[in-house]
């Protein structure tokens, strides 16, 4: 993995866009913490095969949320990207096709301490062309895929998502430290200083959580940031 600390807005686009030149497809991941690129399934319990857990939940899933449910059958990673999405605990990884909404995810953390990181993968090596099509025992090891576009939230993020394989012999091993996907990644490390102004400019050019989450509460979130309590001394 490439790492590298980037010092501004400008600094931060010009190193992607030198991946334009090197991958034909790359998603990006921004977060508040240096590495441990697990879905949130295993993040408590690494070595512990979750499968069966994951399957229990999206049954009962199906089961008590019939009523909430789209009435046309989902597939199995259909019923994964929808949980995700609200929530559940699954196997899948968030990422986005656009590197300014990973910034803003990575900056956006008011409670997050110290410096934030993004995350790049070189995607095209990864790519499962039909993830609607294989069962879901069927994929041996951590691939991408892009969902069906039908919420909102994932056409404003430009949402992909990394499945995660089990190997369960050793669990789920975190990308940067799976020897088949470590090569593809570059981490990027924005100082907690920078987060700020970061926002700031990101706002300038259209992002903000106003965009990325498109409804009320997104909106809610934007105007409690740009409208901070201003504080007068007596």
């Amino acid at each position: 993995m490439i790492k590298a600390t980037v010092n501004s807005l400008s600094e931060y686009i010009e190193n992607i866009d030198f991946l334009e030149v090197v991958s034909a497809l790359t998603i990006f991941r921004g977060q508040p913490v240096e590495g441990k690129l697990n879905p949130s399934l295993v993040r408590s319990a690494p070595l512990f095969n979750p499968l069966e857990r994951e399957r229990e939940m999206l049954k009962q899933m199906r089961l008590l949320g019939a009523s909430l449910l789209p009435a046309n059958e989902l597939t199995y990673i259909d019923l994964l990207v929808l949980a995700q999405h609200h929530g559940l605990n699954t196997r899948l990884l968030d990422w986005t096709s656009n590197p300014l909404v990973a910034l803003w995810f990575a900056c956006s953390d008011r409670n997050a301490e110290g410096d934030v990181f993004v995350y790049a993968l070189l995607a095209g090596t990864h790519l499962e062309e039909n993830p609607y099509d294989i069962s879901s025992i069927s994929l041996t090891e951590t691939k991408v895929f892009q969902p069906r576009l039908n919420n909102p939230r994932i056409v404003a993020q430009q949402g992909w998502f990394t499945w995660h394989h089990n190997t369960f012999k050793n669990g789920f091993v975190p990308l940067e430290e799976d020897a088949k996907i470590a090569d593809s990644l570059f981490e990027y490390r924005i100082p907690s200083k920078l987060k700020c102004d970061i926002l700031i400019s990101l706002d300038r050019h259209g992002v903000s959580a106003r965009t990325v989450f498109p409804d009320l509460p997104g909106l809610c979130n934007y105007l409690n940031w740009k409208y901070p309590p201003k504080y007068t001394k007596n």
